[in-house]
């Protein structure tokens, strides 16, 4: 070929190259529809096509329709959006969205923030307006198979000292036991008259005279658990006040977990969002979810415990956890050794594992004098205090359940978090609870009565733990 037609042939085949690519430009990149390929141990269970969404403000329409074209361009068909908001109408803007495949948005990487055309500099689970992730399912920690009483009966006849100043515990478990219902000690909505069906609040809710059913949306906070797992979480609690006390004691009752002992994501954001703008003081959460994802669709819990919960002066008191036979065989699968289980920086457990030096969350776990139980886990680069057992039997380390006539124990890091819980509602003075709170102010505060014990301090932070009486 002549030199001057190689030349043609070479200009055509460039104007050729050029026209293709700003034609490219011109046109909207396709984004096919995200899949999720984890294991179990990758991703906690969450429930299919439900997307948890909590606005940073009061979200305008120009938001949702930027937060919608992202979706869509993702591959969500937006056209199928059912929004459903908590029920507390007045607190924090907390949605929950269903829509087919709705959840895999949160998995995309980057995250467009929002928009269409953002850089996904917010990371997973977030944009400008606000966090959102898929709908995880929460569970209480096990650690024995539940033959607890049925019910809370036969209890031991005492009188009780609830005088001082209110301490304000929101129990976000099972619910609470009749028998425990009317002993003084819950908390009464001022505002709210119990038994009329009305709303007199004004916050959409009938009847939230002591709490709320967060699991089935309505006033009834009786625990209908099989173990009643939320009213042994308030006898350990009490069983402090009546030990020794320099307050009085307000329970909370927020029903987020059903007979099961199941709850969510929705439930479980909605009702902290009840308990700040019922101005709790402490948060009792015995309960968790193990995951081995090392991204960040965790951020909206996340945040609200470490950040907004501290801001507002709230104490957030969590369960290391214990074994589960499920994420443990899960985790096993994923290559993780049978030593390393019950090591959280491992086998990541939350809301555990959202613990830092900064943050307001203690992580209790059980202990005796020399050793961790086996059973929980440990870490003290999370878990902050331990509870010394009543008793260790076949390895496992167990309480005996208080205020019962009956002589029964109890085993699980649920049990040592509401011990803990109850001590420091119990004795630290309420003008502790201020914005920016630090959990060691608490931990290391005389009245805790806490002990250290350098046998246990690698697992423990700072060996600290107390006794439960």
């Amino acid at each position: 070929m002549k030199p001057r037609n190689l030349l043609l042939l070479l200009l055509i085949i460039a104007i050729i190259i050029v026209l293709f690519l700003l034609r490219r430009c011109k046109e909207p990149v396709l984004v096919t529809k995200i899949t999720r390929t984890d294991s179990a141990y990758a991703s906690p269970p969450y429930r299919k096509n439900q997307l948890v969404l909590i606005f940073k403000h009061t979200p305008t329409a120009a938001e949702r329709t930027r937060i919608k074209d992202s979706m869509h361009h993702y591959g969500i068909d937006t056209t199928k959006i059912q929004v459903k908001g908590c029920p507390n109408c007045t607190d924090m803007p907390v949605e929950l969205w269903n829509a087919p495949g709705i959840e895999t948005y949160v998995f995309a990487d980057p995250v467009r923030g929002g928009t269409t055309t953002g850089t996904g500099s917010q990371g997973q689970g977030e944009d400008t307006s606000s966090y959102y992730s898929p709908n995880f399912i929460f569970q209480m920690p096990p650690d024995r198979d539940a033959k607890e009483p049925a019910q809370i009966t036969k209890m031991v006849s005492r009188r009780f000292n609830n005088k001082g100043t209110p301490v304000r515990v929101a129990i976000l478990d099972t619910g609470l036991d009749e028998a425990l219902l009317n002993a003084g000690y819950t908390w009464k909505n001022p505002l709210e008259t119990a038994g009329n069906n009305n709303d007199d609040d004004g916050n959409c809710m009938k009847d939230d005279v002591v709490g709320w059913n967060f699991a089935n949306n309505n006033a009834d906070v009786r625990d209908d658990h099989p173990g009643r797992h939320g009213s042994h979480i308030a006898l350990f609690i009490l069983n402090e006040f009546q030990r020794d006390s320099a307050n009085a004691l307000q329970l909370m009752i927020l029903k987020t977990h059903d007979q099961k002992a199941e709850g969510d994501m929705f439930g479980t954001m909605c009702a902290i969002g009840y308990a700040v703008s019922h101005q709790a003081n402490i948060i009792n959460a015995s309960w968790g979810y193990y995951s081995g994802y090392k991204s960040n669709p965790y951020r909206p819990l996340d945040s609200m415990i470490t950040t907004v919960l501290a801001q507002k002066g709230i104490l957030f008191i969590t369960s290391a956890g214990n074994r589960s036979a499920a994420a443990d065989d899960s985790a096993i699968k994923a290559g993780l050794s049978e030593a390393d289980l019950r090591d959280l920086t491992k086998h990541n457990m939350y809301p555990a594992c959202f613990n830092n030096i900064g943050s307001n969350v203690i992580v209790a776990t059980t202990v005796n004098d020399t050793a961790v139980s086996p059973t929980q886990n440990f870490a003290s680069r999370y878990v902050d205090i331990g509870v010394k057992a009543d008793i260790s039997e076949n390895g496992m380390q167990q309480f005996r359940v208080p205020l019962m006539l009956n002589n029964s124990y109890i085993s699980g890091s649920s049990f040592a978090t509401a011990i803990v819980t109850g001590r420091i509602a119990a004795m630290c003075p309420v003008s502790m609870y201020v914005p920016q709170l630090k959990k060691e102010t608490f931990l290391n505060a005389r009245e805790v009565s806490a002990s250290k014990n350098e046998m246990i301090k690698e697992k423990v932070k700072e060996g600290r733990y107390i006794i439960h009486n």
